[in-house]
């Protein structure tokens, strides 16, 4: 059974209360640094990706940390979001969105959905977001994802009705086997080649190369 986005169909003046997940818990192996650190226009990594979410209205900001977390924690407490530590970080990024979910759900807030994006995407900004949430709004699609060449994924938003599935997560597999189950509940909105990840420090060089020299 697919899981319900709400009994009533929102009006589209009516904005959803959405918890956005910052998933920045890794170790950075392959970048053999701390990534979420390193700079990025006139912060971070990981404060860039913060000042987008932190843009978005209706929306609670939750930032997942594990490894370095002492280091991220110091320099990301000055802004107004929920800091949780995901104490099983080297088990995957499943870890990290059950934990998510886990602590959204013992907010005071009630939220409609859920919002997923990595630290490691920095060129996704608040309009990606943005538009997300506004096909959310206007669908009837319990899911909305992030579409390019290879497919979907994130950034990712899901109905309420998903947040039992996500806090089963316990490994490196993220939200994908949900996405392939409810395919017929995916409505696509295209990266315009924004989501790039980057995992090595040449891929970081090359991206600062391309958008600031």
């Amino acid at each position: 059974m697919t899981p319900q986005k709400r009994k009533i169909k929102m009006s589209s003046s009516i904005k959803p209360k959405i918890a956005h997940l910052i998933l920045a818990a890794g170790k950075s192996d392959r970048m053999g640094r701390c990534k979420q650190l390193l700079p990025w226009r006139s912060t971070t990594l990981i404060g860039h990706a913060i000042e987008q979410s932190l843009h978005l209205d209706t929306v609670k900001t939750y930032v997942i940390l594990g490894a370095y977390y002492n280091e991220i924690y110091n320099q990301i407490k000055v802004f107004p979001v929920e800091i949780i530590k995901n104490k099983d970080w080297q088990l995957g990024m499943g870890t990290s969105i059950r934990n998510g979910i886990i602590a959204l759900q013992k907010d005071e807030e009630s939220y409609d959905g859920v919002l997923i994006s990595l630290v490691d995407q920095p060129l996704i900004d608040t309009n990606h977001y943005a538009g997300l949430i506004n096909k959310y709004i206007n669908s009837d699609k319990t899911i909305v994802a992030t579409s390019n060449k290879d497919g979907v994924g994130v950034p990712v938003l899901l109905s309420k009705g998903y947040f039992n599935e996500l806090r089963q997560l316990d490994s490196d597999y993220g939200a994908r086997h949900i996405l392939k189950k409810y395919t017929t509940e995916i409505y696509e909105v295209s990266s315009e080649n924004k989501n790039i990840d980057i995992d090595t420090f040449e891929e970081y060089q090359l991206l600062i190369k391309d958008h600031f020299v």
